[in-house]
């Protein structure tokens, strides 16, 4: 990500976690969402690699998913949750292009499938009628982790991002439904932008290197 890109990226991510003292504000969720967006330019605007429409589309539904759950109105909690799990789906495609079966790393990949098995049994009690949405959500956000992990050639980036995305859907559960926490929205955004510029930014540097070492 060429540094205009990633300090624009930085001044709006910051931007917006400092307004969120404002919030509900109007034109709130363009603001979210404009961090993401310019994930966006810089992945269509790169040169042509194996995976690009899915990182391009994970990026796309996760911006919508942004919007959603900042317009708030009925129902958007749901709807925001299926563009996030559509965006999780992408990610899932993007990283099973390169997973080795094969050698899978198990210290890495059992707490990966643990840790989320752990939260939803802890969460299922305060559920309600969400029960089967979040089990399915939590399902589509470890496979993604968990393939994340055991990518060939798998750089530390992607494998944070990854980390990161999971400690913000999980803030993020825990403040839903089971205890509300005033920081807990700061903590959900810093985290959340962190996972997406590690990830795009870890893919984006992965690829470069494979097509410099396919040159020579």
């Amino acid at each position: 990500m060429r540094p205009m890109m990633s300090i624009g990226y930085l001044v709006f991510a910051v931007g917006f976690i400092a307004s969120l003292t404002l919030a509900p504000y109007t034109g709130s969720f363009a603001l979210k969402a404009i961090p993401i967006v310019l994930l966006l330019f810089t992945v269509i605007f790169t040169p042509a690699f194996r995976g690009r429409f899915a990182l391009a589309a994970a990026i796309v539904f996760s911006a919508g998913g942004d919007v959603i759950l900042d317009l708030n109105f009925p129902g958007a909690f749901i709807a925001g949750l299926v563009s996030f799990l559509i965006a999780h789906l992408w990610y899932i495609a993007l990283f099973g292009m390169d997973v080795s079966f094969g050698q899978i790393r198990w210290l890495y990949t059992l707490p990966a499938v643990v840790y989320p098995a752990a939260m939803a049994v802890f969460l299922w009690p305060h559920l309600g009628a969400l029960k089967i949405p979040v089990a399915v959500y939590i399902s589509v956000i470890a496979t993604m982790l968990v393939l994340a992990l055991n990518r060939r050639g798998a750089g530390g980036m992607v494998i944070c991002g990854a980390v990161f995305f999971v400690i913000s859907d999980s803030v993020l559960a825990l403040n839903k439904f089971y205890t509300p926490h005033p920081a807990a929205r700061y903590v959900i955004m810093t985290t959340y932008y962190l996972a997406q510029y590690l990830i795009v930014n870890g893919m984006l540097k992965e690829k470069s290197h494979f097509q410099s070492d396919a040159k020579i």
